[in-house]
């Protein structure tokens, strides 16, 4: 047995790179597992309309052709096995287009587990439940409110279900929704033959599986200073080698672009924890304080140091309701005063909304490029200097008709606007369905999980030509080898910066202003109605000054035009990092940055006004 457990990830979300898997194996063909993560908070919401339509759907069909993707490396003798949460509502309809999938392309006899119990919504249904148990987890709202209109409701189950199927010989696990990081955390309890309440242990694991659960984000991608990291085009999937005890270190594929460094892998350390001493899985809950994070080499990174504990006597439910409908368009205004006339068009349309009688939940003008997005502060530029700028407007609404009446009043600006209206070859908006999120608690002793397999048939001596893995030269796959980008960029500075000063006459180049940014990194995301915006000082003599400057009064002052009246802060000054959770701060999902990813970047630009001199950089 090897002194660690090589576990890959190559799906971060439904949508990320489909040939990521195949790509990855084809870098690291001993890879020991493979996880594959594809649900979002609403993807369940998504795939219920599938499942409507047709009842042998609700999964994530692109997952069928990862699977018909692999048939060669598994023919070809490959033991690496894949864990997916692709199964969505009907994990079992997955595993029968998947074996149908891997017959057809004549694969070896795999055996496929199905691990499914994790769905809850006949529960949260029943009027003779007792509708307190279900209040919303942020808000407390009685669940009365939306009963009647849940579409589903999935409890976030840990890693017994698919230490099980890979106990009974599962080359491939296909999953219901469980918790990101427990599909590591299963591999690993297997590979290691780690019990259930080895805390200290799955602690450890679980840290590796949040780290690999977001794909790229371990591997340069999002990271604050993006603009340098080396080839992004071909940017490699994170691998975790964890050790018998649980450390681990994180590395990537050979050959590929992206970075693995410290600062890539504490960002994503940070990355929606909420209380980094309490970080709660179905498994263990996990405390941040005590990571060590060490460079130990080119693209490897070693993490050590968690701390577990036994899990809470709940489970975390994620349910999703039908709340109306809503349409955004997006217009680009182009000329002198664009922001203007832009803010022009916005009241024009909402006024003609207004007199023809319809009325709306919610809707938003917004001035893309003109700060916008996150409208916290004043851009540096005047908005009379912007020349270009994209009209967005959003709606939302109960009556579906309301919804369509704005989409037909959108367009006419293209005749009716002003000059330098463009950008319409899309067309109308069009209408979606409001689908909210409701997260809740259930007992874990009312959610089942079950395991079931099915077995392919060995269809491998019916071809002509035995498989070979990698397919011809691996170095001619267009993503294996590292190809240089040229790039001028040099530093953590911000590109927007030298943009501006580029309009400006040279007599009139400001003097850069002291930012956030040049002392810290920052990654940020949502939790429900809230956001987790995470800071870490790029040295220790600032990590003391943020500690001091960077408080909770200042967070929630700069974020005050958004409506946040509440923000706490979590300290890690093993990672020299600062944790805040705004509350409140998403409650308007009509938003362009409806998941907030974009307000570290905005926290980032804050200037460094009272910022300790000595520390200024």
């Amino acid at each position: 047995m090897s002194r660690f457990v090589r576990i890959g990830n190559a799906q971060a979300f439904w949508g990320d790179s489909p040939s990521a898997a195949s790509q990855l194996l084809t870098q690291v063909p001993e890879l020991d597992y493979l996880t594959m993560d594809y649900l979002a908070e609403v993807s369940m919401s998504i795939l219920a309309v599938q499942r409507d339509r047709d009842p042998s759907k609700g999964y994530a069909q692109d997952f069928v052709e990862v699977v018909r993707g692999l048939c060669d490396y598994w023919g070809a003798g490959g033991q690496c096995r894949l864990i997916a949460n692709a199964g969505g509502l009907n994990p079992f309809g997955c595993a029968m287009a998947c074996k149908e999938a891997l017959e057809h392309a004549k694969c070896r006899g795999l055996k496929i587990g199905i691990v499914s119990g994790d769905d809850v919504v006949a529960i949260l249904k029943d009027a003779d439940e007792i509708a307190s148990s279900w209040n919303h987890l942020d808000t407390q709202q009685s669940i009365d409110a939306v009963r009647n209109r849940i579409l589903t409701a999935n409890a976030y189950m840990g890693c017994s279900g698919i230490l099980e199927a890979l106990h009974q010989g599962a080359d491939i696990v296909i999953t219901g929704r469980v918790a990101d990081p427990s599909m590591v955390v299963g591999a690993y309890a297997h590979y290691w033959n780690v019990p259930l309440d080895d805390w200290q242990r799955l602690a450890g694991a679980t840290v590796a599986g949040h780290l690999l659960e977001c794909g790229t984000h371990a591997t340069g991608g999002i990271s604050t200073d993006w603009l340098d990291v080396p080839d992004p085009a071909h940017i490699g999937f994170p691998i975790a080698e964890i050790a018998e005890d649980g450390s681990c270190i994180l590395t990537k594929g050979p050959g590929t672009g992206g970075q693995v460094t410290r600062s890539t892998i504490q960002e994503q350390l940070v990355y929606e924890i909420s209380d980094p001493a309490r970080y709660i899985s179905p498994d263990v809950i996990v405390s941040f304080l005590g990571l060590e994070v060490a460079q130990r080499g080119l693209d490897r990174v070693s993490v050590r140091g968690a701390i577990g504990s036994p899990p809470p006597p709940t489970l975390k439910v994620s349910a999703t309701y039908r709340d109306g409908y809503r349409a955004a368009g997006m217009l680009t205004i182009i000329g002198y005063e664009a922001v203007a006339k832009a803010k022009r068009c916005g009241e024009i349309v909402l006024q003609r909304l207004q007199d023809a009688g319809w009325t709306f939940r919610d809707s938003i003008v917004e001035c893309l490029g003109a700060g916008d997005s996150v409208p916290v502060f004043s851009s540096e530029v005047p908005s009379y200097a912007l020349n270009e700028c994209v009209l967005r407007i959003a709606v939302e609404s109960d009556s579906k008709q309301a919804v369509e009446a704005f989409t037909r009043e959108m367009i006419p600006l293209v005749t009716a606007g002003p000059q330098g209206t463009t950008g319409y070859a899309e067309g109308r908006p069009s209408v979606h369905p409001t689908v909210r999120y409701w997260p809740c608690l259930i007992p874990s002793n009312r959610v089942h999980c079950l395991v079931n397999f099915i077995e392919t048939e060995d269809r491998l001596d019916q071809r002509s030509v035995l498989p070979k893995w990698p397919m011809g030269d691996a170095k001619s796959n267009p993503s294996y080898g590292l190809h240089p980008m040229s790039s001028s960029h040099t530093g953590h500075g911000n590109a927007y910066d030298n943009a501006v000063q580029l309009t400006l006459t040279p007599g009139s180049l400001p003097i850069p202003i002291p930012r956030l940014r040049d002392v810290a990194y920052g990654r940020s995301g949502d939790k429900g109605i809230h956001s987790n915006i995470g800071v870490i000082a790029r040295d220790a003599d600032n990590y003391r000054a943020l500690r001091e400057w960077l408080t909770t009064d200042r967070v929630r002052e700069f974020f005050a035009p958004m409506g946040v009246q509440q923000v706490e802060r979590f300290e890690l000054p093993n990672l020299m990092g600062l944790n805040f959770v705004v509350h409140g701060i998403l409650k308007r999902s009509i938003r362009n940055d409806a998941q907030g990813k974009a307000l570290a970047q905005a926290l980032l630009s804050m200037p460094l006004s009272g910022y300790p001199e000595k520390q200024k950089h």
